[in-house]
């Protein structure tokens, strides 16, 4: 098998790890994927520690302060996500997900992966390792021959 030979069937195979994640539920208008990820990630600090800073969520989502931020004040525009200041340092913003938000999070994240965890039960657990492995190993990859090129 050629260098080439199995670089082929890996992007293809990305390609179709793209591909499915267009098979997720019809999101509500003015909503993105990143937005639910978000709220997934809100929700999840929330349960852990009954608070949230917006580092929290930049931190959890290895995304920078600017682009999170913009992404929470959407949703709080949408009305998913309330915002307020710390009493005790007014530098640190809370965020906390409003009715709608947990609403979202149960229909788009809870419901929808209880869903899918019925047909991945049905994967060997040592595939399933051996998927993350993977996947993780070629972004690694990817991401290095970026920075690179």
């Amino acid at each position: 098998m050629t260098k080439d030979d199995r670089v082929i069937p890996i992007l293809e195979a990305l390609w179709l790890a793209k591909k499915a994640l267009e098979c997720m539920p019809q999101l509500p208008k003015n909503m993105k994927p990143s937005h639910i990820r978000v709220l997934h990630v809100i929700y999840k600090k929330y349960s852990e520690n009954g608070s949230v800073r917006v580092s929290d969520v930049s931190t959890a989502m290895q995304i920078t302060k600017p682009s999170i931020t913009k992404l929470i004040n959407e949703l709080v525009d949408i009305g998913t996500v309330k915002k307020t200041v710390a009493a005790n340092d007014k530098r640190i913003v809370q965020v906390e997900l409003s009715p709608l938000g947990r609403e979202c999070v149960q229909k788009y994240v809870l419901d929808y992966h209880a869903k899918l965890a019925d047909y991945f039960s049905e994967l060997d657990q040592e595939k399933y390792f051996s998927m993350i492995e993977t996947i993780e190993f070629v972004y690694q990859s990817m991401k290095t021959i970026a920075k690179r090129s």
